[in-house]
């Protein structure tokens, strides 16, 4: 319960700091606040640490048994790429951070490319390599974490 009430708290802190759209940092290259399209990609450093303290956080991440919980998480894995793509976006000149980006998409790119599913088995899905791309994933999260300075 006390994990649930923590993690829901972070999320509500990464939902505020969402919600500044007078910060350029919130707007992609183009677009005025006025534009306010759904979607919109916070590019600062610490939207990129908040949703990777979520990331680090989820089981996805954490259980100890990646077999136990690889179909439900296609999500995670997609929600790691974009949390990438926002470290990248925001510090375009960090050399490990970009490497790091770059290593969680193509993490992304091969658990999709392996066909796993985002929430649960469906068809004929190669297990075993679903579970590597999964170990894949988080292997370059930690790497993630590791070039933002977090624990990871």
């Amino acid at each position: 319960m006390r994990r649930a009430v923590v993690l829901v708290a972070v999320l509500l802190g990464v939902l505020a700091g969402c919600a500044d759209s007078d910060n350029p940092a919130s707007i992609p290259a183009g677009q005025s606040t006025a534009a306010g399209a759904p979607g919109l990609e916070n590019r600062s450093p610490d939207a990129a640490e908040n949703k990777l303290r979520l990331a680090l956080a989820d089981p996805c991440y954490t259980d100890p048994d990646p077999r136990a919980v690889w179909p439900r998480c296609g999500r995670w894995v997609e929600e790691t790429a974009s949390t990438a793509r926002t470290a990248a976006n925001a510090l375009p000149d960090d050399a490990a951070v970009t490497n790091a980006a770059t290593a969680v998409g193509a993490a992304r790119d091969a658990y999709v490319a392996r066909g796993c599913p985002a929430t649960a088995p469906g068809g004929t899905v190669d297990v075993s390599a679903c579970v590597g791309g999964l170990v894949a994933a988080r292997t370059a999260v930690t790497g993630l974490a590791r070039a933002l300075g977090s624990p990871g």
